[in-house]
């Protein structure tokens, strides 16, 4: 081969390199929505994430305006939508007066299902109504119940969609009943 065949195929790869690239930015461009917000800006990556999650539409339709001041009513907009993508849900257990766990108030973004409670003496399992795997899990006693402020509890989720939750108290030296809460993260 000559070198001005090598030369040509050369030429004809890099320029068929180039456009290829431009066509994949026009692409990727084409469906970012906002003109004044680029990948180099070092806000991007977040206001993508905001976008991607329907928590932002920006100030116009093509428009993010990363410079402009947030009023109070656009930030209640932003922390509203941004509750509902973040928090999944959260269960609130009291007892009733046979001192069994009762589910007292709930909420649960994910599909509104009404959770469970099952188990007693420390240990609980709620069904919450959607799968927890990729979740975070996150439980705090409630110390109406607990006379002694010295429980701690501790969640993990076996698997499908149960919250296990252990409630340790100090004093009593193992598990014992109490009044807690569960809220779960994550989309």
């Amino acid at each position: 081969m000559n070198k001005r065949k090598i030369f040509l195929i050369i030429t004809a790869f890099i320029l068929t390199s180039i456009i290829a690239g431009s066509l994949g930015a026009v692409a990727v461009l084409a469906a970012w929505p906002f003109t004044d917000v680029f990948p180099g800006d070092s806000f991007y990556n977040d206001v993508h994430w905001m976008d991607s999650n329907g928590i932002t539409t920006g100030c116009t339709a093509t428009q993010y305006c990363p410079w402009s001041n947030v009023n109070r009513a656009q930030m209640a907009v932003f922390l509203h939508r941004e509750a509902g993508v973040l928090v999944a849900a959260g269960v609130h257990v009291t007892r009733d007066g046979a001192n069994n766990p009762v589910v007292e108030d709930w909420f649960n973004n994910v599909n509104a299902v009404a959770p469970t409670i099952s188990g007693g003496a420390g240990e609980y399992n709620i069904n919450i109504g959607f799968a927890t795997t990729g979740r975070f899990v996150m439980c705090a006693v409630d110390t109406n119940y607990v006379d002694t402020r010295d429980a701690l509890c501790t969640t993990s989720t076996p698997g499908g969609n149960t919250v296990r939750v252990r409630i340790y108290d100090i004093s009593v030296g193992g598990q014992a009943p109490a009044e807690f809460w569960v809220m779960v993260y994550g989309q």
